[in-house]
């Protein structure tokens, strides 16, 4: 039960390899991402009708109403997991929405593997993540935390095995849940995501990808912008899928403060999006713990020079000066390494065909499946 973005991208990535060898069919519960058009996997999809915010009147009882909400889900998972228990071998279980760890989980008696993306990043690292930017309504929603924290910890625990995708969600799962961890690490469709076809011009922007949330980095990427100097400063193209409220204004604010021309692409669809990867300049991922990072990995196979900063999971994919530059997170710093890619055309070339191996070579969709089936087999 995945929103849009690069959790659902990869959950489908895996779960359609793995159809290859194994008899899959999907349950989830509504409410998250469906199947795209062309996809044949057999599913079944609960009704969960909690999942739908209060809205009017019912706003002010929101943090009361999702307690009940986060109970709910577990009756949901309850009749999930009956299902499973009487019709499968080995369950896959991925995060969802309500509770990053599903409470299914807690009720499956045959072997589970809990595929974690990622943690409630929102409880253990709240010093960059917020649900809300008011401290009144931080306190309201206290009991809720606490009762998603335990959720969330009883079911990693229950899990079989737990499979992550980076050694900082390694560490992390063995910090929080004190359970060991393997890693597949997802690949890229190299056949889909490529250079462009008709030579290597490039339009004169910079672009950053991900959810219009303050720590997905998109101040830092104005920021950097706003240093270069005027004459050679290129646009910044933000692409998201969400939107914290408000959040675009503020950004196109601060763009319009540091005179730094921005555009914002709302669920454009991949091949938009592989397009302006393939125009790009360079790709700045200035995400705060990044989990994994499927942008960098998207940018690199389509030649495009990637800027990261040096947390989370992108220290998994980019060797710094190699195939990327990874930098502290400092808009000095980082307009410095893009006006060195600007200005150094021996570098930027280094460095697209660099990323363009890499993914073809170390990252394929291939591999990560076959690892993954692999510890299936094995459970």
């Amino acid at each position: 039960m995945l929103p849009s973005g690069g959790g659902i991208r990869v959950l489908r990535q895996f779960s359609n390899g793995l159809a290859q060898n194994f008899n899959v069919r999907l349950h989830y519960p509504e409410g998250g991402s469906s199947q795209e058009k062309g996809e044949i996997l057999p599913e079944t999809v609960y009704p969960y009708p909690l999942w739908k915010k209060p809205s009017g009147a019912l706003r002010p009882a929101a943090p009361l109403f999702l307690i009940a909400r986060l109970l709910s889900f577990k009756h949901v998972c309850r009749r999930i997991a009956a299902d499973i228990n009487s019709t499968a071998d080995t369950a896959l279980i991925h995060n969802s929405m309500p509770v990053a760890a599903p409470p299914i989980l807690d009720y499956l008696n045959i072997p589970s593997l809990y595929f974690c993306f990622e943690h409630p990043r929102h409880i253990y690292e709240h010093d960059i993540i917020k649900r809300t930017q008011s401290p009144l309504a931080e306190l309201a929603l206290k009991p809720l935390c606490s009762v998603e924290k335990r959720m969330d910890k009883k079911s990693a625990q229950n899990a079989s095995r737990i499979v992550t995708f980076s050694e900082y969600m390694k560490q992390n799962i063995k910090r929080y849940y004190r359970r060991e961890s393997s890693i597949v690490r997802p690949g890229i469709d190299t056949n889909f995501f490529h250079p462009a076809q008709t030579g290597n011009s490039r339009d004169n922007f910079v672009m950053s990808v991900g959810a219009l949330w303050p720590f997905k980095g998109h101040e830092t990427a104005v920021r950097i912008l706003g240093l270069i100097p005027s004459a050679e400063r290129p646009s910044l193209r933000i692409v998201a899928d969400r939107e914290y409220p408000g959040y675009s204004q503020k950004l196109i604010t601060l763009a319009r403060e540091l005179s730094v021309k921005i555009s914002i692409d709302k669920l454009i669809t991949d091949i938009h999006l592989r397009a302006l990867y393939q125009r790009a300049r360079a790709v700045l991922c200035c995400q705060r713990r990044e989990p994994y990072g499927l942008v960098p990995l998207e940018a690199m196979a389509c030649g495009t020079p990637v800027i990261a900063i040096q947390e989370g999971g992108f220290v998994d994919n980019i060797i710094h000066g190699k195939n990327g530059f990874l930098f502290s997170g400092s808009p000095q710093i980082g307009s410095e390494l893009l006006l060195e890619i600007f200005s150094n055309s021996a570098l930027t070339t280094k460095m697209r065909l660099a990323g363009i191996d890499f993914t073809r070579k170390e990252r394929t969709i291939t591999q990560g499946i076959n690892e993954l089936g692999e510890i299936l087999e094995n459970l």
